[in-house]
Protein backbone atom coordinates (compact mmCIF):
# COMPACT_ATOMS: atom_id res chain seq x y z
CA UNK A 1 0.00 0.00 0.00
CA UNK A 2 2.66 2.82 0.85
CA UNK A 3 4.79 1.59 -2.38
CA UNK A 4 2.10 2.52 -4.26
CA UNK A 5 1.25 5.50 -2.30
CA UNK A 6 4.73 6.52 -2.81
CA UNK A 7 4.20 5.91 -7.13
CA UNK A 8 0.76 8.05 -7.43
CA UNK A 9 2.89 10.84 -5.24
CA UNK A 10 5.71 10.72 -7.84
CA UNK A 11 3.48 10.56 -10.91
CA UNK A 12 1.76 13.77 -9.41
CA UNK A 13 5.39 15.41 -8.60
CA UNK A 14 6.38 14.68 -12.29
CA UNK A 15 2.64 15.66 -14.21
CA UNK A 16 2.85 18.70 -11.86
CA UNK A 17 6.83 20.10 -12.89
CA UNK A 18 5.78 19.49 -16.47
CA UNK A 19 2.43 21.42 -16.22
CA UNK A 20 4.76 24.42 -14.42
CA UNK A 21 7.18 24.15 -17.51
CA UNK A 22 4.32 24.67 -20.21
CA UNK A 23 2.94 27.78 -18.03
CA UNK A 24 6.29 29.54 -17.33
CA UNK A 25 7.11 32.80 -18.69
CA UNK A 26 8.64 32.66 -22.25
CA UNK A 27 11.47 34.94 -23.32
CA UNK A 28 13.50 36.01 -25.41
CA UNK A 29 15.27 38.35 -28.32
CA UNK A 30 13.32 39.17 -31.93
CA UNK A 31 15.63 38.23 -34.51
CA UNK A 32 13.21 38.22 -37.63
CA UNK A 33 10.10 39.85 -38.46
CA UNK A 34 7.62 39.29 -41.42
CA UNK A 35 5.18 41.64 -41.11
CA UNK A 36 3.20 40.79 -44.67
CA UNK A 37 3.01 37.17 -42.98
CA UNK A 38 2.28 38.64 -39.22
CA UNK A 39 5.23 36.36 -37.84
CA UNK A 40 8.11 37.38 -35.53
CA UNK A 41 11.32 34.86 -34.90
CA UNK A 42 12.05 34.78 -31.22
CA UNK A 43 15.10 33.33 -30.09
CA UNK A 44 15.31 32.00 -26.05
CA UNK A 45 18.14 32.53 -24.06
CA UNK A 46 19.18 28.81 -25.00
CA UNK A 47 19.52 29.50 -28.33
CA UNK A 48 16.14 27.97 -29.30
CA UNK A 49 14.03 29.74 -32.09
CA UNK A 50 10.40 29.88 -32.46
CA UNK A 51 8.25 31.29 -35.19
CA UNK A 52 5.43 33.19 -33.45
CA UNK A 53 2.10 34.00 -35.55
CA UNK A 54 0.22 37.01 -34.92
CA UNK A 55 -3.57 37.64 -35.61
CA UNK A 56 -6.31 40.30 -34.29
CA UNK A 57 -7.00 38.42 -30.96
CA UNK A 58 -2.88 38.75 -29.76
CA UNK A 59 -2.99 41.19 -26.92
CA UNK A 60 -0.25 43.63 -27.59
CA UNK A 61 0.88 45.22 -23.66
CA UNK A 62 1.24 48.63 -23.25
CA UNK A 63 0.07 49.80 -26.57
CA UNK A 64 2.53 47.86 -28.60
CA UNK A 65 2.08 47.34 -32.41
CA UNK A 66 3.67 45.13 -34.91
CA UNK A 67 4.95 47.89 -36.65
CA UNK A 68 6.96 49.27 -33.41
CA UNK A 69 8.45 45.71 -32.99
CA UNK A 70 12.43 46.16 -34.09
CA UNK A 71 15.12 43.19 -34.34
CA UNK A 72 16.80 42.99 -31.78
CA UNK A 73 13.97 43.77 -28.55
CA UNK A 74 13.74 41.79 -26.09
CA UNK A 75 9.87 40.32 -25.05
CA UNK A 76 7.84 38.63 -22.93
CA UNK A 77 5.26 36.36 -24.70
CA UNK A 78 2.41 33.52 -24.44
CA UNK A 79 1.59 31.09 -26.95
CA UNK A 80 -0.93 28.87 -27.83
CA UNK A 81 -0.03 25.36 -30.19
CA UNK A 82 -2.80 25.36 -32.87
CA UNK A 83 -2.22 22.93 -36.16
CA UNK A 84 1.41 22.65 -35.57
CA UNK A 85 1.63 26.54 -35.21
CA UNK A 86 2.82 29.21 -32.75
CA UNK A 87 0.02 31.93 -31.93
CA UNK A 88 0.92 34.46 -29.53
CA UNK A 89 -2.04 35.06 -26.96
CA UNK A 90 0.20 38.02 -25.51
CA UNK A 91 3.22 39.78 -26.10
CA UNK A 92 5.52 42.09 -24.14
CA UNK A 93 8.59 44.18 -25.28
CA UNK A 94 10.93 44.20 -21.94
CA UNK A 95 13.33 45.87 -23.91
CA UNK A 96 14.39 47.79 -26.57
CA UNK A 97 16.94 46.96 -29.27
CA UNK A 98 20.56 48.76 -28.97
CA UNK A 99 20.99 51.31 -31.61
Amino acid sequence: MRSALRVLLAVAVVLSAAAYAEKRPHEGKVTRIDPVAKVIQVQSEKGDTVDLNISETTKMKDNLTLEEIQVGDKVHFDFVDKEGSKWLTELKRTSRAKS
